[in-house]
């Protein structure tokens, strides 16, 4: 978030920002397409070295949106034993009527964090 507030930033010091994360400096439109950023995305698989499919799907902005997501969920996976305990067989009852709003949310960045972790081999 730091860098995302960063770049916003700077770029509304700009008399010339028309407020796009993506501005483009070239072409008709103010801002870049979604295709340039498909083509961007792409040449960043290529250059990481992922195969040319990952799971019957070329790599895309959307599959690593669906990775996140899924990883995110996943970690209701990992309150199972605390709603069994609680006599629930559905995690989200602890997620939603046991922790705090910002408890919840500082559970799944934990788990996040440990799964980025290993995937990367950094700490995150």
């Amino acid at each position: 978030m730091d860098v995302l507030d960063s770049q916003i930033n700077e770029l509304a010091e700009e008399e010339t920002w028309t407020g796009y994360l993506f501005p483009s400096l070239q072409g008709e439109t103010p801002y870049v397409t979604r295709d340039t950023i498909r083509n961007w995305f792409q040449k960043l698989a290529s250059k990481a070295g992922l195969p040319e499919r990952i799971e019957g799907e070329w790599p895309s902005p959307q599959l690593c949106r669906r990775f996140w997501y899924d990883t995110y969920t996943a970690v209701l996976e990992g309150v199972d034993e605390i709603a069994a305990e609680q006599g629930s067989s559905d995690p989200q009852v602890v997620m939603q009527n046991y922790l705090s709003e910002s408890r919840s949310r500082r559970v799944r960045r934990e788990f996040m964090r440990e799964l980025l972790d290993e995937a990367f081999g950094e700490k995150t």
